[in-house]
């Protein structure tokens, strides 16, 4: 290897490496119902009460949302997505959604117990979810963070017992990742806490419990 070849190399691995050096850090996220875990201890004393015991399956999240990065949108029309490189969730919103859902829905009446599934355990209905949408929305001004999920309650047999379409969308103003992640984690507490109700009216209609 000539001189100037080996020099050359030397020269790249040295661009490569400082070019590492100056790579941001990579920030993970949770969706988490902080309310839902203040309240934890009311919620064990509800379980004791009759009512359905709930598994809540992994969620089917559609593309592109399906990702661990965190998508956002430039504009309310645009149709193009883009999606944060040093930003991203903790876990695939998959099976995090199910544990959040849970959490949102625990000591509702009509529901003895609820939890994401767990393997060998049998329950009397299951919970599934599909969302179709979680992203923020930059504009002018704002940004806007968008949930859109679908929520069925069907008997082990399969039937089903309640359905129910999360809409819902909140504003904040700020340049941070963070903000608008707990901006998700509010509209989403929000939405699930309008569910609950339009759950335990079709719950008091099945003879289930």
């Amino acid at each position: 290897m000539s001189l100037r070849s080996a020099l050359a190399q030397a020269a790249a691995v040295l661009l490569l490496v400082a070019g590492c050096a100056k790579r941001p850090p990579t920030h993970f996220y949770i969706l988490e119902l902080r309310a839902a875990a203040a309240e934890s201890q009311e919620r064990s004393a509800a379980a004791a009460a009759p009512g359905l015991d709930i598994g809540v399956r992994i969620f089917q999240v559609e593309p592109p949302y399906d990702e661990d990065n965190i998508v956002y949108r430039i504009g309310e029309s645009s149709l193009e997505v883009g999606f944060y490189t040093y930003h991203r969730w903790a876990a695939p919103l998959s099976s995090m959604l199910p544990g959040v859902i849970a959490d949102g829905l625990a000591g509702a009446e009509g529901v003895r117990t609820i939890e994401p599934v767990l393997a060998g355990r049998e329950y009397s209905a299951y919970l599934e979810g599909r969302l179709r949408s979680l992203e923020e929305v930059d504009q002018p001004n704002q940004q806007r963070v968008r949930i859109v999920a679908d929520l069925r309650l069907v008997t082990a047999e399969g039937s089903e017992i309640w359905s129910h379409a999360l809409q819902a969308e909140g504003t904040t103003q700020t340049d941070e990742v963070a903000a608008i992640v707990q901006k998700m984690n509010s509209v989403l507490s929000e939405s699930i806490a309008l569910a609950r109700p339009k759950l335990v009216e079709a719950l008091a209609q099945t003879q289930l419990h």
